[in-house]
């Protein structure tokens, strides 16, 4: 213990002793640490971390399938879910999943909340409780909607100022009155899916009677989505297994309602991996590159301690002289070393315990689990851990190298000016190609990156989101049908008539257009459906899959979608008009041609419906994502609940958020208006999270450039200055200035050229992992490699010629009498 802490001490004032060294490692270190600590610790929260509730691997999402059309997530009826219920004999309990807007009223104006439907069970299945008051539960089961309503932590503060005396409280949501049982924990989120956000309340409802048919029938699949815990000792293939069996039999009960060539299934997911999927490549691909970069870190600094022992060549050699075993050294040594890591990894946490909140908050807002990332003692072990793993790894070898020496024949060599030896001076060069192959692989993905989001950049919408502002607009569905104001076609086509009225009258506005969702382009526009062409067989195999959607007559020459043949909508195109719709080119192209789709009838349900125009595609799935079929209805024959004005402006269209939110309440003051924006903040929020992660990898790929350019510099200036006598020499027999830099930059090019061939070997291996993150640019690209070993080639040329020309610009007869 004695002779370690003496080792401690000494290694301190090594490490003081030499500043320059001391901050550049430390510096290094803690850019390769923190980064490691501060993307892992996302990694975790989001991809590691079991979800926050007992069992958690016993939670799973349930769907239903279509596969003779690739239909995924069709939805699933009451009585399928009593059947998954009392007949699989896997679960524990089932929970039906229905995200939905809703209207609360009590406040200074109405206000849209985000609900969750599920049935009575939920909290029991996921094993939570109320931080204050109760959750619902089996005993609150109805055939209908439960009176007893759950909030969230988030609701209670913001619309009952964190009113302890909020249980039992009357609220009115969508006309009808509920009772507030409970507020949940500050962090609790629902593990799954929602319509745009964190649910601020939660209903119980058993789907059997009024808003609901009653009875219910099995085609009636209108529940998106399910959710079951399964019983102890049951794996999810087993779970599966019982699934496919239970489907058979219900083929076989009831086939008019699952006719066999429909391939209808049922479908089992991990809700964790469920939630996470998605973002799984995206946190991989950095999780790999901030690795490679501590990899990087770690070879820089090993050459840099290689460089800074040259000098204690002679120190070793003589402790080896009179007695000291290489064991010893080494273990000082790597004393040594551990104190610098250490100090890089306390400054890594010192950086991040000042940078944590900008780092959560320029992480994407839709990154499932973000409210779960907390940088807490868990950060500080995983620093430690990678400080010592560090040290080890850019002290061992170092340690191992120069504690080698033979003292014989290193004090020879240090006795001619040569303080390194030649195993010394080629591992050292190794370490450098290293480097450079390194820095490579991280270039040559932040280059695919650049390449991508060029790529997605160049993308045409289908629309102009300049100057173009959207409202969003809830109307209610009460339970009981009686209570709806606009229960009728007619009603609700003469509320979103005034409201385009009122709203186009603005000053400022060019024009306006609705359309019948709450989703907008850009952020996905919801499950694809079923269609054929009037004439052509109806068999599964042949049935051909859209998405719907529903917009007014001048909604696509408010967003300047051009209409490509054919005609637009018409104010004329009611409900007692001819059922007719738009198609996109998409759809024109791909699902009739050689023939011109104007003009031809969909079969639709009970009614065909005449094609009248094409539009030009829109990317309402986003930039990055290829263009579906899709099929537009005239929203006066098919107008729903949900709403979006949209309006462009002559003027920036924020400054228009009032004014449009005053005209809608006009018409009807107790209709919540929400989601106020402008087109191109929604274009900027489609493609922040391949934003993110293009700034990321670019950060880095720069940091590992640097360290190669500083490695390959000390490597070709330690070079440099041992060679101080024969450039001397050299010089003093008529050598010329170009001669000694291409002395001294040509091993440098040496160097470049086996580091870029192993980089290239490497980048094309591990860039194939990144495919899923890539758009439009193959994970081989050409000219990302290109471009990026030119990159190197002229860095490394500059980190070399440097100390080619201070070497030039020596006197010959000082350099002959330097030792």
């Amino acid at each position: 213990m004695d002779s370690l802490l003496r080792d401690l001490r000494h290694g301190l004032r090594r490490v003081v002793a030499a500043p320059g060294f001391t901050a550049i490692a430390i510096l290094t270190l803690a850019l390769g640490i923190g980064a490691n600590v501060a993307i892992f610790t996302v990694v975790n929260a989001v991809l590691i971390r079991p979800l926050p509730f007992p069992d958690p691997d016993h939670l799973v999402r349930i769907a239903a399938d279509a596969r003779a059309t690739n239909g995924r997530n069709i939805g699933i009826s009451q009585p399928e879910l009593d059947d998954l219920r009392n007949r699989a004999g896997v679960f524990d309990g089932v929970s039906a999943l229905w995200p939905v807007s809703a209207s609360l009223l009590g406040g200074d104006r109405p206000e849209r909340v985000e609900v969750l439907v599920t049935s009575a069970n939920y909290f029991q299945l996921l094993g939570v409780s109320a931080e204050l008051g109760r959750v619902y539960g089996p005993t609150d089961a109805v055939p209908g909607f439960s009176e007893a309503v759950v909030i969230s932590d988030g609701l209670w503060r913001r619309a009952f100022g964190a009113a302890r005396d909020v249980i039992g409280r009357k609220v009115v949501m969508d006309t009808d009155t509920y009772t507030v049982v409970g507020v949940m924990p500050r962090d609790f989120r629902h593990p799954g899916e929602t319509v745009r956000g964190d649910v601020d309340m939660w209903g119980a409802c058993g789907f059997a009677a009024a808003p609901f048919p009653s009875p219910p029938q099995r085609q009636q699949n209108f529940i998106p989505g399910m959710m079951g815990r399964l019983k102890p000792g049951v794996s999810i293939e087993q779970a599966q297994d019982r699934l496919d069996t239970l489907a058979a039999e219900l083929q076989s009960e009831y086939p008019t309602n699952y006719p066999a060539n429909v391939q209808w299934a049922l479908r089992l997911d991990g809700m964790q991996s469920e939630l996470t999927n998605r973002i799984r490549p995206t946190l991989s691909v950095l999780m790999g590159a901030v690795g490679l970069l501590l990899i990087l870190a770690c070879v820089n600094i090993a050459n840099l301690t290689l460089a800074r022992a040259s000098s204690r060549v002679r120190e070793i050699a003589v402790r080896r002289a009179l007695g000291a075993t290489r064991a010893r050294l080494v273990r000082q040594l790597l004393v040594e070393s551990l104190v610098v890591a250490i100090a890089g990894g306390a400054a890594a946490l010192a950086a991040l315990a000042w940078l944590k909140d900008w780092i959560v908050g320029m992480m994407p807002a839709d990154l499932p689990r973000l409210a779960e990332v907390h940088f807490d003692t868990r950060m500080v072990a995983i620093s430690l851990a990678l400080s010592i793993v560090a040290g080890v790894v850019f002290g061992i070898v170092p340690a191992i190298q120069v504690s080698g020496v033979d003292p014989g024949d290193n004090l020879k060599e240090a006795g001619r000016g040569l303080g390194e030896g030649t195993r010394e001076r080629r591992f050292r060069s190794a370490l450098v190609a290293a480097e450079i192959a390194i820095s490579l692989v991280l270039l040559v993905g932040a280059g695919l990156l650049v390449r991508s989001f060029w790529s997605m950049l160049q993308v045409k919408p289908g629309l102009d989101p300049a100057r173009v502002g959207f409202a969003q607009i809830w109307i209610p569905v009460p339970n009981d049908p009686s209570k709806n104001p606009y229960a009728t076609p007619a009603q609700r086509n003469a509320y979103i008539n005034e409201v385009l009225r009122r709203v186009g009258q603005l000053p400022g506005v060019d024009s306006v257009g609705m359309s019948a969702s709450n989703r907008t382009p850009f952020s996905g526009s919801g499950v694809t459906q079923r269609f054929t062409f009037v004439g052509e067989s109806t068999a599964p195999a042949d049935v051909r899959r859209a998405q719907f959607q529903v917009a007014s007559p001048d909604y696509f020459a408010t967003l300047k979608s051009p209409i490509l043949s054919g005609r637009g909508f018409a104010s004329s195109d009611t409900a007692g008009s001819e059922p007719v719709v738009i198609v996109n080119e998409t759809l024109a192209r791909t699902q009739s041609p050689g023939q011109d789709v104007v003009g031809r009838s969909l079969a639709l349900g009970r009614q065909p419906v005449r094609v009248v125009g094409v539009v030009a595609d829109i990317h309402d799935d986003g930039l990055d994502v290829p263009v579906a079929s899709r099929v537009y209805f005239p929203l006066f024959q098919r107008s729903t609940n949900a709403l979006t004005v949209f309006y462009r402006s002559t003027i920036d269209p924020a400054s228009l958020n009032t004014q449009v939110e005053r005209a809608i309440h006009a018409v009807d003051p107790t209709l919540p208006v929400f989601g106020q924006s402008t087109m191109e903040s929604l274009l900027a929020d489609s493609v922040v999270r391949r934003k993110v992660v293009l700034s990321l990898m670019a950060a880095f790929a720069a940091v590992a450039l640097l360290l190669a350019a500083i490695g390959t510099y000390g490597v070709m200036s330690v070079a440099a200055n041992q060679r101080v006598r024969e450039i001397g020499i050299r010089m003093a027999l008529g050598a010329q200035r170009r001669d000694i830099e291409l002395l001294i930059v040509r091993p440098g090019l040496f160097l470049a050229a086996a580091g870029i061939g192993a980089g290239i070997v490497s980048a094309a291996v591990l860039a194939r992992l990144m495919r899923a993150v890539l758009f439009a640019v193959a994970a081989t690209d050409t000219l990302t490699y290109v471009s990026v070993s030119f990159l190197l080639i002229v860095v490394t040329l500059a980190a070399c010629y440097v100390p080619a020309r201070r070497a030039t610009k020596q006197d010959p007869l000082i350099a002959l009498r330097t030792e």
